[in-house]
């Protein structure tokens, strides 16, 4: 991990998130056009950058990473889910959001151009299994989660689990992998353009997603600061910890200490949203953590580049 490109690539993420915020100050974005563009990245660019990863010859080594990567990210979090337990317990304050918002990370808008900047597809490749598991955990205990917080009795969707169109996404590239199938140049060039916006289109997203957040209003909420130290801080190091006392592949856990440094999900207040929950509040989580990330993020990766 080039610590010189980390920093690098982190002041070019909130740049952007800047020009987010000054088009959603001056009415270029609205708060539905944004919400146009989060659909727009979770619909064709995210996936696309995915599928563009797999898009090489069929490598053993690679397959492996990729087994391991899910399991390892499942057993991360696993222990998130834990610590979330025992700090937020049920019946307290909007519990299920902030266990939601500790246990979830941005590891789809913000970890996937870091992954991009930093180790390129190979980088893209290993972190993408993480997405699918935290979508299959979202889909699963989240929904419990916040159905029964609301009292708003729901079972398991298996068809967004297995539909949603990260996981298809990842089958997609999955099969062009194990196949080597090369796609045709019209096809690979549409996948490749598509891929090329995640960057800067979910950045702007961001940016506009903190404008329309009440800064003030969190700054005077002491449980932000729990949940933000939680999310950005507990959960990372104790991962540092887990994964450094394995004998794994340090590439796939570098890969994974980036995607579990994260802020919060946007994912937690959208599912708190359909689930009835109080997204207002992770959404504010969400900004307030993602602003705190800028220091975080830093400061939690050098560590872990100075203990391998």
């Amino acid at each position: 991990m080039d610590i010189s490109i980390l920093y690098t690539q982190i002041v070019i993420m909130f740049l952007l998130m800047g020009v987010g915020a000054i088009c959603y100050r001056r009415g270029i974005v609205t708060e539905e056009g944004s919400g146009q563009m989060s659909t727009l990245i979770m619909t064709f660019v995210a996936p696309c950058v995915i599928i563009h990863s797999f898009c090489r010859s069929f490598d053993p080594a690679m397959l492996n990473k990729l087994i391991l990567s899910f399991g390892l990210s499942v057993l991360l979090l696993a222990v998130s889910i834990a610590l979330a337990t025992l700090v937020f317990r049920k019946g307290s304050a909007d519990y299920a959001d902030k266990r939601l918002c500790v246990i979830f990370s941005n590891n789809g808008f913000m970890a996937l151009p870091l992954l991009q900047a930093l180790y390129g597809d190979d980088g893209v490749f290993i972190g993408s299994i993480n997405i699918v598991a935290t979508n299959i955990l979202i889909w699963t205990y989240g929904v419990w989660l916040l159905s029964r917080a609301s009292g708003r009795a729901s079972g398991v969707n298996w068809r967004k689990i297995v539909l949603n169109p990260g996981t298809i996404g990842f089958f997609i590239g999955l099969a062009i992998f194990l196949t080597s199938f090369q796609l045709p140049e019209i096809l690979g060039s549409t996948v490749s353009f598509l891929a090329d916006l995640n960057t800067p289109l979910a950045m702007i997203v961001l940016g506009v997603y903190l404008a329309q957040s009440n800064l003030r209003e969190s700054l005077r909420d002491r449980s932000m600061y729990l949940v933000a130290l939680f999310r950005l801080a507990a959960i990372p190091l104790l991962g540092i910890a887990l994964l450094l006392l394995l004998p794994f592949d340090r590439s796939v856990c570098s890969v994974l200490i980036i995607s579990i440094s994260m802020p919060c999900a946007v994912a937690s207040s959208m599912f708190a949203q359909m689930y009835g929950t109080n997204y207002r509040y992770s959404s504010r989580i969400i900004a307030f953590s993602t602003l705190l990330s800028a220091a975080t993020m830093p400061l939690v990766l050098s560590l872990y580049q100075m203990l391998v």
